[in-house]
């Protein structure tokens, strides 16, 4: 099982790899540069409005058809026509509702404009997760990876030409940007509905209320949750534009790129653990060992990338938009990537969670998390900023994920030993040394870079990663 799991892990993290740091660290990185501040800080704060609406969209629906299908494959039939038929309805309730926020804040035409068109990314995209649940509820989970990086691939090529065509006609606006999302996400809901025909034969879409209210009365906990942890991850990039202005949006904005592209791949681990986990419940075994590796994987990641944010963040935004990378959007960057452990911990043990649908516990503590950030906000954005709002998201991260972890280490288990912990405290103190000290001893990035590449194979081991005799497999290999 856990080799399995491992290749087809492996399989949609080379296609992330391969296709989502094209988007957002060139393309959408391109894209800031290529506009000014204020207009990519406002398009930002407006996607985030759509987004912490999106739970309209979604109600659950999809965690909840992820575990149903999981258990048993012939409730596509049962389920899905009612699902696509409540999802039409809420459809225009979202869209009815992102008005009515635009008209409250006050927004402009065009602002309006934008946010419709944003709005009706969000719309394509909940039809696209749910139709991907199906498909990764079958245990399809290479060919989900290929439907996860589709609309990615084709609104590359779509805003590369905007970018680069030099044609007039093509010149680069945000809202052609927003449009060229739009689009790509058209062409993969047509290629899903295309490969899912055969499940999807003979099912009509249901708008009765009798079929519609079970399939509600189950699925709002895992919509409350989802709220709750929008909320708690999105009002951030709306609270910045009505407290201090695009401008300061557009330097979150900057920031939040990179750790949003580390939380793109990690969440890659979460669309394939929920169903896992749900198909795998009474084998306590192979959930002590996918969650245990799968956490101490993503954690160690995010010490690693954390560390060295400190170091080269300035530089590495500087890589990415080097002409509006600063030290204020520096600073942001690296208190994310540290909130960015608490997101790995929420991954794993919020998806064991779902799976075992312990939603009581988990709505509890996120409408507390979301009491703590937007206090937070309220308290740190007016003083310290972007750098104010990072701090709100790291707290909220680090809160929830370690919650995640505890209850889930009482509910299973969990074999977590100071014999165990002591060799990982010793990787990290290692690694912080080699990272946070080694460039007082060589002026030379290379080099230092040499030196990070050694202390994180050592720490790795460590934290039991891999073994000598997966080392020297690989090697004859």
């Amino acid at each position: 099982m856990l080799k399995k799991y491992l290749g087809d892990l492996a399989f949609m993290q080379v296609l992330n790899l391969l296709v989502k740091p094209i988007w957002i660290l060139v393309i959408d990185a391109a894209v800031q540069e290529a506009l000014p501040q204020a207009v990519y800080g406002n398009y930002f704060a407006l996607f985030n409005t759509s987004l912490l609406f999106f739970i309209v969209l979604d109600l659950g629906l999809n965690n909840f058809n992820i575990t149903e299908v999981a258990q048993d494959n012939r409730k596509i039939r049962s389920l899905t026509g009612s699902i696509v038929g409540l999802k039409i309805v809420l459809a225009v309730l979202y869209i009815v509702i992102i008005i009515g926020v635009g008209a409250v804040l006050g927004y402009s035409e065009k602002e309006f404009g934008l946010l419709l068109i944003l709005g009706a990314i969000q719309v394509v995209t909940s039809l696209n997760q749910f139709f991907r649940s199906i498909v990764a509820s079958l245990q399809r989970f290479k060919l989900d990876g290929i439907f996860m990086v589709l609309d990615r691939v084709l609104v590359i090529l779509f805003v590369g030409v905007l970018l680069w065509s030099n044609i007039p006609q093509l010149s680069l606006t945000i809202y052609k940007f927003a449009y060229a999302q739009l689009f790509s996400l058209l062409l993969v809901l047509l290629s899903l509905l295309v490969f899912l025909r055969g499940h999807l034969a003979h099912i009509s879409i249901s708008f009765k209320w009798d079929t519609i209210f079970p399939i509600l009365k189950k699925s709002w906990p895992f919509a409350l949750l989802v709220t709750l942890m929008g909320l708690y991850t999105y009002i951030d990039g709306v609270m910045l534009k009505e407290l201090i202005g695009d401008a300061e949006a557009g330097v979150y904005a900057l920031g939040y790129r990179f750790y949003f592209a580390l939380l793109m791949f990690a969440s890659v681990f979460s669309g394939v653990l929920l169903p896992l986990f749900s198909k795998n419940l009474e084998n306590i075994k192979i959930i002590r060992t996918i969650s245990g590796f799968t956490s101490r994987l993503l954690v160690f990641g995010g010490i690693v990338a954390s560390l060295i944010a400190v170091v080269y963040a300035l530089e590495i935004l500087k890589f990415i938009n080097p002409g509006k990378a600063n030290k204020d959007s520096a600073e942001v960057l690296i208190i994310l990537l540290i909130g960015f452990i608490g997101s790995s911990l929420t991954l794993v043990y919020g998806a064991l969670l779902t799976a075992s649908k312990e939603l009581t516990w988990l709505n509890r503590f996120a409408a507390f998390t979301l009491v703590v950030n937007l206090l937070l906000n309220s308290i740190l954005i007016p003083e310290y900023q972007a750098q104010g709002a990072a701090i709100a998201t790291m707290v909220s991260q680090l809160l929830f994920g370690c919650v995640c972890f505890v209850i889930s280490l009482k509910k299973y288990n969990l074999n977590i030993t100071l014999h165990g912990l002591l060799p990982r405290a010793v990787g990290v103190v290692f690694l912080t040394l080699i990272i946070l000290f080694g460039q007082q001893y060589t002026q030379n990035i290379s080099v230092h870079m040499t030196m990070i590449a050694v202390a994180v194979l050592c720490s790795a081991y460590l934290f039991n990663l891999y073994s000598v005799k997966d080392l020297k497999s690989l090697l004859k290999k």
